[in-house]
């Protein structure tokens, strides 16, 4: 579908995804849509890449002139930036591993240049869209509450990854489009497919059916040196997790992964109650599946369950008479924690540790219930029928059961447990055609570990869904305002 009317759109082409941005400026640019791009670029490695396409004058590069900036910001700066969108305070709260370790004036300050820097560039260039992959640092959640106050519009991709597609949410909570709620036949026939595939194990990701296409990639000690010299030059205020020790573990991955894996059997594996394929579990309980972490599923949907301790409690301080509650070690997180995360755990009464390799459907399918902030469980638990209580917010969180106050838990989930039926096959092909209807097979990621990215055949989709996506948009507005589909649980 083509666009109609010149648009404005910035991109915020966060590491890497400056190869797939630039692919979908040059796909549009060879279609012929008038589009007036500009860019964001959060940090300098992959500068060059979009330079060449959009003017210097629309383009911001964070760390410019950061150092000097950070030299002259003052109070009334730093209170403008905390009263933006959602606020500073929560913008730095969902930071995964870098600006928590500063003290909290230093966090305040440097995110206070972030605001100040992003919001003249979006005051100068006046977007009507800007666009986002999945968000994961301080700067971009920064760069998020000033849309939301300047009243500019976000296309903020989440993927579907159980479904194979992909679409664009209002916010970083993944809530789907305003259109959301409509289905076709052929919605109907692909949700028949997709739950297929899933009780077959066969789901696929999105894209995962476009032939790779890697971007050049210098040598490793070539890219160490550049980081290192961008960090001494301009960013030296700049933290993150994404050091120059882990971009290097990055790249070993495989290594990584074995070493992580000798540890675990080393270090951790004698901290599990329960382990084999043959498990002997309690004969009533609640299930808790732990998620991966830091990770932007987690620490951008919902940062205050971070520390997955806080839910771990809330269930053990509410469980209904006579329940245990399990959980299960995520798979990839295999050597990744500290003892000490185990061991605490271990010492909780009524608590049962799960290896990580058991099977998650059996766990799902034994208990009574099951318990997620935002994981992927959820929708899986849909799928089976089963019920599921969802702390956080995601684009499926209407068909899980969603808690009440603390002091409501324990007769909330009991009354789950008493009372909750089984969707009908019927049900699970209207809801999940419902999310197929606003949704594309395209994704946008990390071409270098994911190189279907950068295949003509994702790009061309992500083209098509986006032009399909704006139209709809404003079709929508036209006719009602949006309606929240959440619900308090599957009907």
């Amino acid at each position: 579908m083509h666009q109609a009317k010149s648009v404005r759109i910035c991109i915020y082409a966060y590491s890497s995804m400056a190869w797939f941005f630039r692919g979908l400026i040059q796909a549009c640019r060879a279609s012929g849509d008038d589009v007036e791009w500009s860019v964001v670029l959060p940090q300098g490695h992959f500068r060059e890449v979009i330079s060449n396409l959009v003017p210097v004058e629309r383009c911001c590069y964070l760390y410019e002139n950061f150092n000097f900036r950070y030299r002259s910001i003052g109070p009334d700066d730093i209170e403008d930036a905390l009263s933006s969108g959602e606020g500073l305070a929560t913008a730095l709260m969902k930071d995964k591993d870098g600006y928590r370790w500063l003290e909290k004036e230093e966090q305040l300050r440097r995110a206070a240049v972030m605001h100040k820097t992003y919001r003249e560039f979006l005051e100068r260039v006046r977007p009507d869209y800007v666009l986002f992959p999945d968000v994961e640092t301080v700067d971009g959640f920064v760069l998020i509450n000033l849309c939301q106050r300047l009243g500019i519009p976000i296309l903020y991709h989440v993927g579907m990854r159980l479904l194979g597609c992909g679409f664009f949410s209002e916010d970083p909570y993944e809530t789907p489009p305003r259109y959301f709620g409509n289905y076709t036949k052929q919605n109907i026939e692909s949700a028949r497919s997709e739950i297929r595939r899933f009780v077959e194990r066969a789901s696929r990701g999105p894209g995962s059916d476009y032939r790779p296409a890697k971007v050049p990639k210098a040598p490793l000690w070539r890219r160490a040196l550049a980081s290192e010299f961008l960090r001494l030059s301009k960013e030296r205020l700049h933290v993150s997790e994404d050091g120059i020790f882990l971009r290097i573990k990055s790249n070993i991955r495989p290594l990584m992964q074995r070493l992580r894996r000798l540890r675990f059997e080393l270090s951790h594996a004698h901290y599990f109650d329960v382990a084999g394929t043959n498990t002997v579990l309690p004969e009533r309980f609640i299930f808790y599946a732990l998620q991966y972490s830091p990770e932007s599923s987690i620490n951008g949907l919902e940062p205050y369950y971070f520390e997955q301790s806080r839910i771990i409690d809330a269930l053990l301080l509410n469980l209904p008479q006579a329940y245990r509650l399990v959980i299960k070690e995520h798979p990839a997180m295999y050597g990744m924690r500290p003892n000490a995360f185990y061991r605490e755990l271990r010492r909780r009464p009524g608590l049962v540790l799960v290896h990580p390799s058991a099977d998650t459907r059996d766990l799902i399918n034994r208990a009574a219930l099951t318990v997620t902030v935002t994981g992927t469980i959820g929708l899986e638990c849909f799928l089976m029928g089963k019920p599921c209580v969802i702390f956080g917010r995601n684009f499926f969180r209407h068909l899980c059961y969603q808690p009440p106050a603390l002091s409501e838990l324990k007769a909330f989930l009991q009354r789950i447990i008493t009372d909750h039926k089984t969707p009908s096959e019927k049900k699970k092909e209207i809801e999940i055609a419902k999310l197929l209807n606003v949704g594309a097979d395209f994704i946008i990621s990390d071409p270098w570990f994911s190189p279907s990215v950068m295949s003509e055949e994702n790009i061309a989709a992500a083209r098509a869904y986006l032009w399909r996506h704006l139209a709809r948009l404003r079709s929508a507005q036209k006719r009602t305002p949006r309606k929240n589909p959440g619900r308090p649980g599957p009907k």
